[in-house]
């Protein structure tokens, strides 16, 4: 993110935008102006420009996102081509493990949630579209950084990296090992790393050049996935799925998928 004072007078709303957040959803204008360094006045200005658009809704002299942005995510979602070859496939592999279901890209040193389908079960993991996550903590974030450019994960290693739970891998040798072992067997666990007590499965998607377009994932309450048979069963339809919708999308490489090496390492680790 550019400093405040190096930003276009007409890139200001949207530097403005970029502070609201999962974590932060409602801000005032002097939190703002703090947190931008950018004068009240010249604040204000921006917010009511992104308000008169619909992309800001004032409530109580406060400010949360507005709908507006809701109908754009829809569009990008709809727009988004890869979205339709797989959706179909995506909605088989909820039903058939009864699992959510997320399709993660990557979106500078972030992922983002863009596709997410709600398991129908009584006990499930609620991720809202749109979320976004670091790329150092979650399976399919951290799937993501492990086949980004060098340079990406160079930013992430070298970057100071929050702790959302007592799981989360913020340690530099830690996370290298999970890095490597994605590389290595072409998957990615987490075991509540962002929410207590959730676990989450991740396989990449491919496009016909054979880059890593998309993380594909499964995620739900941990217990399930402790138990060895439910996750390989869990393990095979990821990764049935993934590798039918890399295909689909152009991609006729070989599939990196080692499933046993990848339940070894995951039972070699204490829960």
């Amino acid at each position: 993110m550019k400093p405040p004072k190096t930003i276009p007078t007409l890139e200001r709303p949207l530097y403005l935008l970029g502070f609201f957040s999962e974590e932060h959803p409602y801000w005032g204008l002097s939190e703002l102006a703090r947190a931008s360094g950018w004068p009240k006045a010249t604040c204000l200005r921006s917010l009511r420009a992104l308000e008169n658009h619909g992309l800001l809704v004032r409530e109580n002299e406060r400010y949360r996102l507005g709908t507006r942005l809701v109908h754009l995510g829809a569009l990008v979602r709809a727009a988004y081509p890869a979205r339709q070859v797989a959706l179909p496939l995506m909605q088989a592999l909820r039903d058939a493990t009864g699992q959510s279901v997320q399709w993660v890209v990557r979106d500078g040193l972030e992922g983002v949630y863009l596709e997410v389908l709600e398991a129908r079960s009584r006990v499930r993991l609620y991720i809202a579209p749109g979320r976004r996550a670091p790329l150092y903590a979650g399976a399919s974030t951290r799937l993501l950084l492990a086949f980004a450019p060098k340079e990406v994960q160079q930013a992430v290693l070298a970057g100071e990296r929050k702790r959302y739970t007592s799981a989360t891998p913020v340690h530099l040798p830690k996370l290298k090992g999970l890095l490597a072992q994605t590389q290595r067997c072409g998957f990615a666990a987490s075991f509540g790393e962002l929410e207590p007590h959730s676990a989450e499965l991740a396989a990449p998607l491919r496009d016909g050049g054979g880059e890593v377009l998309a993380a594909l994932s499964l995620a739900g309450a941990e217990a399930p996935y402790r138990e060895e048979g439910r996750l390989m069963g869990y393990l095979q339809a990821l990764d049935h799925t993934a590798q039918e919708i890399s295909r689909r999308l152009g991609y006729t490489g070989p599939w990196q998928a080692d499933l046993e090496g990848f339940l070894r390492t995951l039972q070699a680790v204490e829960p």
